[in-house]
């Protein structure tokens, strides 16, 4: 029995000993890369590369697994290490360096190594590849300043036309931009800030044309897209909206630059996922972004329950700004446990207090929005009126106007949510008197020859804040003709406009007298405290 035993033993020590070579953690880096465990694989290769230093096989998965992961410098690193030191004739490994560098937006280095491939490789395995990429390259760039337009007066008057747009001289920058657009008839960058311009002047219409014009002779244009996308969403239409946010979740684009338009857009469209996969991958192409850049991926990482990145970014702006108030009450409220996704949003602003929406409401954005939805007369905005009138966020003076432009656009009842209570409009006689009132006013501006564009901007700048006031006082407009024509005279003089109170009067057919009663009472009203 112990002769068995011992027999046994001898075999069973003979058995147990297995050598932890390369190729037995290559083997288990496989199978962690087929589960896509891509972590686990990239530990696994390490320890088969640092027992085998000069297999081939070994460094060049590595390098793949890294390019995955997004160390594309890292990945370069090996790949130069085998051609270099232990194989020159290794072609392929210029195709990937291509593929490396192409993804951190080196579009010169990508296109010189992947003509080394296809210069080396005629019938290499990855030939079409190849040529797709070169290709995919001079599409990309096609949105830089080409050769011929590369004059340097072109490139100045760009920039000129861009420093407008940022200091809001939009009349100056559309200027600037329809000449260009009219000499260079091909040179998309300046549509697209052509485009801007329009729209930050309040010329919807203009600007969406615009831009079907790029994409209807350069269709693949990202930059017209995704502007176009955000155009729609600000203007209500979800429907054309979501056709372009189907068409931004289809492309991959290769320049950091568009990495970096599609990531923010898909954001503020609240793609919060893709948003934060594209913003990554613009992410290690530098060591140090911007404040809104870290807040961008802060807010994505947030939205997808990532709180810990979402710290991590918003101390990487702490990093940059000490004293940024974005860090300071996003990691202060993380840490108190208090932040939500509902007081988060991709604009550079602190975290919102639901509980004082009323007393912070951008009561002017949002009216600009409310008479643009209601100007258009489009009965399918009605459905994203009737959401702002059973939002809790909302303050109850937009709902009421939200209510009743939908009532007027669709002609259907519409109900709104006040506190705890639900307020049903079915006719315009169920509006409280300052609402009527209100818009019995804008009626009467809409007939006096404005442009949508001048009439936003009156009833922004001078309707809204004498209507927040009165409301607040529990009062109304009386006469609408006399203080539509107050408002108009007011308007035009805060304009520099030549105007008088009795050409406005004939507009209106009043009295000047009657004008200059009702411009001496807003006036008054508008002096008593700011909005």
């Amino acid at each position: 029995m112990r002769k068995e035993l011992h027999a046994s033993s001898e075999i069973k020590g003979r058995l147990i000993p297995f050598v932890q070579n390369g190729d037995y953690f290559f083997k288990k880096a496989m199978r962690a890369y087929q589960q896509r465990n891509l972590d686990k694989a990239r530990q696994h290769l390490e320890r088969a590369v640092k027992l085998e230093p000069e297999e081939v096989d070994y460094i060049c998965q590595l390098a793949a697994v890294l390019a995955e992961i997004g160390e594309y410098e890292a990945s370069n690193n090996w790949l130069t290490f085998v051609l270099d030191d232990l194989d020159p004739d290794l072609y392929e490994c210029y195709f990937f360096l291509a593929n490396n560098y192409a993804h951190m937006g080196l579009f010169q280095q990508a296109e010189k190594h992947a003509n080394t491939y296809l210069a080396n490789e005629p019938d290499g395995e990855f030939l079409e590849d190849a040529e797709e990429l070169v290709e995919l390259i001079s599409f990309e760039q096609e949105e830089t300043v080409p050769g011929e337009f590369g004059e340097e007066s072109l490139i100045q008057e760009h920039e000129e036309a861009r420093g407008a747009i940022e200091s809001g001289r939009f009349t100056e920058a559309i200027e600037l931009l329809e000449n260009m657009t009219s000499v260079y008839t091909e040179f998309w960058p300046a549509y697209n800030n052509l485009a801007l311009a329009y729209f930050y002047n309040e010329q919807y219409d203009d600007a969406i044309q615009v831009l079907d014009l790029v994409l209807t002779k350069n269709e693949g244009n990202l930059n017209a897209v995704c502007n176009l996308a955000l155009f729609y969403d600000f203007l209500g239409q979800h429907v054309k909206r979501d056709v372009m946010v189907e068409r931004l979740k289809n492309v991959y684009p290769i320049h950091v630059d568009h990495r970096y338009k599609l990531g923010s857009t898909l954001g503020f469209l609240d793609e919060h996922k893709l948003a934060y996969y594209w913003l990554r991958k613009v992410e290690v192409t530098r060591a140090e972004w911007n404040v809104p850049f870290y807040h961008w991926l802060a807010v994505s990482a947030f939205h997808l329950e990532q709180p810990e990145a979402a710290k991590r970014y918003w101390e990487k702006i702490k990093q940059l700004d000490a004293t940024s108030e974005i860090s300071s009450s996003h990691l202060e409220a993380l840490d108190e446990g208090t932040l939500t996704v509902d007081r988060i949003n991709y604009r550079l602003q602190a975290p919102r207090d639901v509980r004082d929406s009323v007393k912070k409401h951008d009561y002017r954005a949002r009216m600009t929005h409310l008479m643009l939805l209601y100007t258009k007369r489009d009965p399918a905005c009605a459905s994203l009126l009737q959401s702002y009138c059973k939002s809790k966020d909302e303050p109850l003076l937009i709902k009421e106007l939200s209510a009743y432009i939908a009532l007027t656009l669709s002609g259907e009842e519409v109900s709104i949510l006040d506190g705890d209570h639900v307020v049903t409009m079915k006719s315009y006689s169920d509006f409280p008197e300052h609402v009527t009132a209100g818009m019995r006013v804008i009626v009467e501006l809409e007939q006096s020859y404005l442009s949508d564009t001048e009439l936003h901007e009156l009833i922004s700048t001078v309707w809204l804040p004498c209507y927040v006031k009165l409301q607040r006082n529990k009062d109304f407009f009386q006469n609408s003709k006399g203080i539509a024509a107050a408002m108009l005279y007011m308007w035009k003089k805060l304009n520099a406009m030549e105007v008088s109170q009795t050409e406005v009067a004939k507009v209106f057919n009043i009295s000047s007298s009657t004008v200059h009663a009702y411009r001496k009472k807003l006036t008054n009203l508008l002096a008593k405290r700011d909005l």
